[in-house]
């Protein structure tokens, strides 16, 4: 295990830093206009009916008086000038911390727009670098890729090269894009024109059943919640053992609810019958219905109102979690609990916007290509931290093994005293912090 983390995100990120800016120009202005008022509501002494009785008693004094209080209140130095220049700077600091965000936002935007080009350009790519007057490549170069070993070991190749797998899936809508212009007529309503990548795993979704049969708790037991996140994936990684079952533990009020990930890679029309299944993480990816959410909602519908649920998930399991957060969060469903945190590992989550009061954590290896498949690079946002790591095992299953990776390097994690570590992983609360709890598995059937 590493020891070493490179965090994105959270507390000590761009957003985060644009946030904290914005807020303190908020207090700067809000205070400058309460500077302000109180100069405003202060005139109303230089006619009040006692100071204007004394006048006549001592007119000299009186003037002296009305003088200095106006200079105090109006001058270049005054209160009102020097609360105009506080609501002036908070208000210049809030619209820089904005402008900030914007262009980053644009760039976002840039790149999303390069990446779908890049996609629907492939094919002229290769023919201008595979061209008789060996013209150099203006993006993908060929003989570099097969010197790399692409093309004789493509897995160790990918697990080696995990950015350029993120940049092909972030130009696939492109590619499918250009596939809908070229295909017949009959053909092109099925393929769609995608320009993200939520739609186009949004089409290949449609080709599997997402529709939920049936949902059992098969198990109930008395238990210890656990003390930090290792403890929270080691539970994670017990249940994961069975097919197309997940557990929610109640602990003093807490819900932690622990998904799984993939246990079927299957096709369109050959089908496991499993929810934890391909077509589920097409569907969770885009964003859309599926057989695996609708058991959690369904395993959720006795939470109290107001109760604490924190979702924790590994690769498939995750961006569910990541899914249902958003989805209770912003009330589209029926669950009455607040969403307090997400804590996921290997999980492609970077796409997915939680509203501001909810927490993520997301544990990644740096050479596991599963969390590339959203291809979106690591975020900023100020409620979504990623602790990266490296662990190079040479294949795609053992740099993502959850047992034998995340819940190891979990307790690497937990031990650091990283600040930005430390700090991300205080926004997940405790998880119930070791007390007594009770824990109940639930088996799904997929329609």
């Amino acid at each position: 295990m590493s020891g070493e983390y490179d965090v994105h995100g959270g507390a000590h990120d761009l957003e985060a830093d644009m946030d904290d800016m914005d807020a303190t120009g908020g207090i700067i202005r809000g205070t400058g206009t309460e500077v302000v008022g109180v100069a405003v509501a202060s005139h109303r002494f230089l006619l009040d009916g006692n100071l204007l009785s004394s006048a006549l008693l001592s007119p000299g004094t009186f003037a002296t008086f009305e003088a200095e209080l106006v200079s105090a209140l109006d001058g270049p130095q005054a209160l009102s000038a020097h609360g105009v220049k506080m609501t002036a700077a908070g208000f210049f600091m809030q619209a820089q911390a904005n402008a900030y965000l914007a262009v980053d936002q644009a760039l976002e935007i840039a790149d999303d727009v390069g990446d779908w080009a890049q996609g629907y350009t492939l094919p002229l790519q290769l023919a201008w670098r595979l061209s008789p007057a060996g013209l150099p490549g203006t993006v993908l170069d060929v003989a570099e890729l097969a010197d790399g070993g692409l093309f004789t070991d493509p897995e160790r190749w990918l697990v080696e090269h995990p950015d350029e797998l993120e940049e092909l899936v972030a130009s696939a809508p492109g590619f499918v894009a250009l596939l809908s212009t070229l295909a017949p007529p009959w053909a092109q309503p099925l393929i769609g024109f995608p320009l993200t990548v939520e739609q186009s795993s949004s089409t290949l979704a449609g080709l599997y059943s997402q529709e939920l049969e049936s949902l059992t708790a098969v198990e109930t037991y008395a238990s210890q919640a656990p003390t930090d996140i290792q403890g929270a994936f080691q539970r994670l990684n017990d249940v994961a053992a069975h097919e197309d079952q997940f557990q929610i533990e109640e602990v003093d009020g807490v819900y932690n609810v622990y998904l799984p990930g993939t246990k079927a890679f299957d096709a369109p029309g050959f089908e496991s019958g499993l929810a934890q299944n391909m077509g589920t993480n097409f569907a969770a990816v885009a964003g859309d219905d599926n057989a695996y959410q609708q058991a959690v909602l369904a395993a959720l519908a006795e939470v109290p109102p107001g109760a604490e649920i924190n979702f924790i998930g590994h690769s498939q399991g995750g961006i569910v979690a990541a899914r249902l957060a958003e989805a209770i969060a912003n009330g589209e469903t029926d669950v009455q609990g607040h969403v307090n945190a997400v804590l996921t590992a290997g999980s492609p989550v970077d796409n997915i916007e939680l509203p501001a009061d909810v927490h993520m954590v997301s544990l990644v290896n740096e050479y596991d290509i599963v969390p590339r498949l959203d291809g979106e690079s690591y975020g900023d946002k100020s409620n979504h931290a990623t602790i990266v790591f490296e662990e190079q095992n040479g294949g795609s299953t053992p740099n993502h093994a959850l047992g034998e990776v995340y819940v190891p390097e979990a307790g690497d994690i937990v031990s650091s005293d990283d600040t930005a570590v430390v700090d991300a992983l205080a926004g997940l609360g405790d998880l119930g912090g070791g007390s007594d709890s009770t824990v109940t598995t639930y088996q799904m059937e997929r329609g």
